[in-house]
């Protein structure tokens, strides 16, 4: 998303606007991933943002200097001697060229280090090679974990899905998709598990009324942890 620039406090700010057919007010959202962000409803005027940034211009500048974020995203660089997380546990970045022959880059995990095997292209942004692994990574082992857990609860979703989730962890549709975020395989085993049984939980009530925590708690009496977890780490998991 293409930045704008705001001057609050005699200091420049930048933000980018997202439009969104969901959303139903004017909502203003600061992370280190996307930087701050101003979601504007789909016929919402860009118009607005002059009185918007006189009534949130403040937060905001607090915000984007608390996170970091005020002259734009925070991107995280990998490369040798960094670290990324797999089911909770460091693994240290390891950045070699790709072997004589080969036209692709490459990622193998050996222990607890994780090499990436670069085409020169490839070495200033790391990046998606990393993320490629990682959804590889991830599409197995919650694949796994939901099978797991659907033979303990006898529920079967008819899909799973994972990729990239931006508001969520997961999600059950009406007609028994799960779809997860690839960004969990990041996540201790407990805390993904717990996501994966709650969606599978969704199953039976789609709903989160008493039924549905009642089954959540008799199979993953560790969620609410799970949750605090989460809440706690979420940017950790952000590449």
């Amino acid at each position: 998303m293409p930045l704008e620039t705001a001057l609050i406090n005699g200091r420049p700010l930048k933000y980018s606007i997202r439009r969104s057919k969901r959303a139903r007010r004017v909502k203003v959202q600061v992370c280190h991933r996307d930087g701050v962000v101003v979601v504007l409803p789909w016929r919402t005027s860009a118009a607005i943002m002059p009185d918007l940034l006189a009534d949130w211009g403040e937060w905001m500048d607090q915000k984007a200097d608390e996170l970091g974020v005020r002259l734009g995203p925070r991107i995280k660089q990998y490369a040798t001697g960094s670290t990324v997380m797999i089911l909770g546990e460091p693994c240290l970045i390891e950045v070699r060229e790709v072997p004589a022959g080969c036209r692709s880059s490459r990622v193998e995990r050996l222990g607890d280090t994780l090499i990436m095997h670069l085409k020169p292209a490839d070495v200033f942004d790391t990046r998606p090679v990393l993320e490629k692994y990682l959804r590889k990574v991830a599409r197995n082992d919650l694949t796994t974990r939901t099978e797991y857990w659907g033979e303990r609860l006898d529920l079967h979703p008819s899909r799973i899905i994972v990729g990239e989730r931006t508001t969520r962890w997961g999600s059950c549709s009406p007609s028994g998709t799960l779809s997860f975020c690839y960004r969990l395989v990041m996540a201790p085993p407990h805390v993904a598990d717990a996501i994966v049984a709650h969606e599978l939980c969704h199953l039976r009530h789609m709903n989160h009324g008493k039924g549905f925590y009642a089954l959540l708690g008799k199979v993953c009496p560790w969620y609410l942890e799970a949750d605090a977890w989460l809440s706690k780490h979420h940017e950790d998991l952000i590449l």
